[in-house]
């Protein structure tokens, strides 16, 4: 589902980019369009109580919330779309930059733009000390020198709320190496202890985990009921 809805979202801002404002009822579209051409019955549901048709409507309910939020969308000006970008690092190394939204306003105040479709918003002290879109910021600030600001800005579709944070560069500086020396200890590491959890049981490798030697590994199956097939007009 949240893969959808970022696809979703990907189509609306690209045809914004391209002068053109889908309405809603073409956005749910696109979203409906994509999830019955990845929807396969070998998804498996994690969660007992929910459906597919469930998660189906859930992300066609965020994306109209979110339309409606922000119709005509010109406050912001998109400049890059799931970005793919990389920041160089010390000894050769790099740092992969996949930006779900980068824009910024007409005073060229960079944000740095992160969906999430978790039912749960991070507090401010989690975002304060988050580093994936921290090291995102570095990049923006390498890259575009015209920006006077760069805002992190997390935005929970679900409940419908933003969360922002904004790092100095000093903090940028020291986060820049500690990902570095992160580095050089990953690969110098010659000892995996490993961590047993209920995701266990959805692994790829549980077969090849020490954790796991001579314990059953079979999967977890539960029947799945489909539902009735759902048209764009139930939602309206």
């Amino acid at each position: 589902m949240g893969s959808r809805v970022h696809e979703a979202l990907e189509v609306l801002y690209t045809a914004i980019q391209h002068g053109t404002t889908l309405t809603k009822e073409n956005l749910l579209k696109a979203y409906l369009e994509r999830w019955t051409k990845r929807w396969k019955p070998s998804i498996t549901i994690a969660k007992e109580h929910m459906t597919p048709d469930d998660y189906k409507h859930h992300g066609l309910t965020t994306l109209m919330t979110y339309y409606d939020q922000y119709v005509p969308f010109t406050k912001l000006i998109t400049l890059g779309l799931e970005t793919r970008d990389i920041l160089p690092l010390a000894d050769g190394k790099s740092y992969h930059i996949r930006i779900d939204r980068l824009a910024k306003d007409t005073d060229n105040n960079y944000y740095v733009i992160d969906y999430k479709t978790s039912r749960l918003a991070k507090s401010q002290s989690d975002v304060d000390k988050d580093t994936q879109l921290a090291m995102y910021a570095l990049w923006v600030k390498n890259n575009h020198p015209d920006a006077k600001t760069v805002t992190l800005l997390w935005r929970f579709l679900t409940p419908n709320t933003e969360v922002t944070s904004v790092r100095t560069d000093e903090q940028l500086h020291i986060l820049k190496q500690t990902i570095e020396t992160n580095i050089d200890t990953i690969e110098s590491c010659t000892d995996y202890p490993t961590t047993i959890s209920k995701l266990c049981d959805y692994c790829e490798y549980k077969q090849q985990c020490p954790a796991w030697t001579n314990v059953p590994t079979t999967k977890p199956t539960k029947k799945i009921s489909l539902g009735r097939q759902q048209k764009l007009g139930d939602f309206f």
